[in-house]
């Protein structure tokens, strides 16, 4: 049984008793497979399989932009938008696989010119 084969077999069995787990796990199934495509080491992929960085980020804006009583146009928003992105980033930490980023970056290019990721990816996970 193939992954994704394997995955889509679990969201289908979860459908039932927990509809909005299902169609989390549908949602994102291409970049679970993709981060496992890539063989990264587990560290990192234990980092890039969570969103709640993202979340945070989208919470921590959506208060700053609250703030808005009147957005005269699009260029405004953006700028709220910014300043909320500026806001949120005094609260980020280091990603706990900083030093596997050019791991990500290698297997990415890799990826994106059709070659074998393995080897090098390898190669780099060893370095780091």
């Amino acid at each position: 049984m193939t992954p994704a084969v394997a995955v889509r077999n679990l969201a289908n069995g979860l459908n039932m008793r927990a509809p909005g787990v299902s169609k989390s796990i549908l949602e994102g199934l291409d970049e679970i497979l993709t981060v496992n495509r890539l063989s990264l080491p587990q560290d990192l992929r234990r980092s890039l399989a969570c969103t709640n960085i993202i979340e945070s980020m989208n919470s921590i804006v959506r208060q700053v932009c609250r703030n808005v009583k009147r957005g005269r146009n699009a260029k405004m928003g953006l700028r709220w938008t910014a300043a909320g992105m500026l806001e949120a980033k005094k609260g980020f930490r280091r990603l706990k696989a900083h030093k596997h980023l050019p791991v990500l970056k290698a297997a990415l290019q890799n990826h994106r010119n059709g070659q074998s990721v393995t080897p090098v990816v390898e190669r780099l996970a060893d370095a780091a």
